[in-house]
């Protein structure tokens, strides 16, 4: 947090992360990417962010970039790109996006495919 705090301090216009939630527990990992979020949003900034946790994506981030091992899958609104046919082949999982009871999308995972 002091890291993060101390290139906040100085508004930066373009802000890179790579797995700024990594080994934290899911207080800090909210509180991060809140403070992130409300930080580009006054600054005006931008924020790429490199993150494995694709619900925490889906919750703060505008757009996602979906990649696998090929390349590009998809880019775009979370909601709207994130289908069961990316998460298929992307991750290899069958799954889906659906909405919890606060309105935010989750992927939720019935099962990994086989290889």
């Amino acid at each position: 947090m002091i890291g993060l705090a101390q290139v906040l301090i100085r508004e930066p216009r373009l802000l890179l992360l790579d797995e700024p939630t990594s080994a934290l527990d899911l207080h800090w990992q909210i509180s991060v990417l809140q403070a992130v979020k409300q930080n580009l949003a006054q600054t005006g900034g931008i924020g790429l962010v490199a993150i494995h946790d694709i619900n925490l994506a889906l919750r703060f981030c505008d757009k996602v970039l979906v990649l696998s091992p090929g390349g590009l899958v998809v880019m775009g609104k979370g909601e709207q790109v994130l289908t069961a046919e990316v998460l298929r082949k992307a991750y290899g999982v069958k799954g889906r996006v659906e909405q919890c009871s606060q309105g935010y999308p989750i992927v939720l995972v019935d099962e990994a495919m086989s290889a």
